[in-house]
Order: C-alpha cells, then sequence, then structure tokens
C-alpha cells in the first residue's frame, strides 16, 4: 500500500512538474494530437530555437518518446497528463475565474524575502556605520579635533541610530506593507 502511494505521488510530482511551463503543454498537446511529430516538425511548427527545444523534450521525458520511425509520440504517463489537460479544459467554466486570480496571486513569486534580506543587510550595514561614526567621536574627544566635528557627529550618530529604528520597525512590519505593495502592483487577490 505505501509502495503504491509513493508511486502515485512520484507521478503526481512528475507530471506536474513537466506541465509547469506553458511550452512543455504546448508541445505535449502538439504529440498527442498528431499521434506523432518528427523533430523537424516541432522546430518548424513551434518556430523554437533546437536548444529550448532539446530543454523542453528532455523535460518531458518519460511522457513522451520516440518511436520506431522517429516520430514523438506520447508513453501512457504522458496520455493521463494531457487527460488531465484535457479535463482542465473541459471543466473549466466562467465561476472558476475568481478561484484562479486568487491561486495566481497566491503562487507568484513574493517580494517579501527580497524585501526582508534587502532589510537586515541595511540594519547590519548602519550598525557598522554608527559604530564607526562612534569611534570617530571617542578618538575626537580623547585626541581633540575642530568644533565642528563635535557638533556634526552627534548629529549623525542620533541620525544613523533614528534610521536603524526605523529599519528594524519596516523589517518587523514588512509583511504587511509588502503585501499591500504587492497587491497594488500585482493586482488583487
Amino acid at each position: 500500500m505505501r509502495k503504491v502511494q509513493d508511486l502515485n505521488s512520484q507521478v503526481e510530482n512528475t507530471v506536474f512538474q513537466a506541465l509547469a511551463h506553458p511550452m512543455r503543454r504546448t508541445i505535449l498537446k502538439i504529440v498527442g494530437t498528431n499521434g506523432g511529430i518528427t523533430y523537424s516538425e516541432l522546430i518548424t511548427e513551434l518556430q523554437l530555437p533546437t536548444g529550448k527545444l532539446n530543454y523542453h523534450l528532455e523535460q518531458l521525458e518519460g511522457l513522451i518518446e520516440k518511436n520506431q520511425d522517429r516520430h514523438y509520440v506520447l508513453t501512457p504517463l504522458g496520455r493521463k497528463a494531457l487527460n488531465q489537460l484535457d479535463l482542465i479544459k473541459q471543466e473549466t467554466t466562467n465561476a472558476d475565474e475568481k478561484y484562479v486570480k486568487t491561486a495566481e496571486m497566491a503562487q507568484k513569486t513574493s517580494l517579501q524575502p527580497a524585501v526582508r534580506s534587502f532589510l537586515l543587510v541595511g540594519v547590519a550595514f548602519s550598525f557598522i556605520i554608527v559604530f564607526v561614526w562612534s569611534y570617530i567621536a571617542f578618538t575626537a574627544i580623547t585626541e581633540g579635533a575642530p568644533v565642528i566635528v563635535y557638533v556634526l557627529l552627534p548629529v549623525l550618530i542620533a541620525i544613523g541610530i533614528g534610521f536603524i529604528g526605523s529599519l528594524i520597525y519596516a523589517l518587523l512590519k514588512s509583511p504587511d506593507w509588502v503585501r499591500r505593495l504587492e497587491r497594488r502592483f500585482l493586482g488583487p487577490g
């Protein structure tokens, strides 16, 4: 029983990974519709460079194969995948539109991890700058410096600490404001 579940899981992962790219779905449909097609016919029909076509054909191994006549044909697994695509196409209704938009929004790459990383780097860099300014202030106090340094360095240190505080605040609030920003630019969820 466990082995059958593992195989089913492998089949699902393999099929969905192969069908993740629209070009591979197109290739699968062409191969399935024509009952077999040559490499040169595929290139002509798809207008793809050979490198890209080869890449997508490699990704479809196990779903398509070459027969004795050197035509690409569907494997039994490829027929199952094509049947799933046909089933989705047949059963899609206007009522699905709302759910498709919600799913698309959820699946779009989120900016949140990149923004959080950027803010963390900003906090670390700001700490370094404030440390350097504090060291310069300490050196100025112990060694002596022009009056402008005594006025300027505390202001710079205060600005740096304020900047660190605002970055930490943004870091804590980033999930909320990044989601709002994504909705504004990528559309409503």
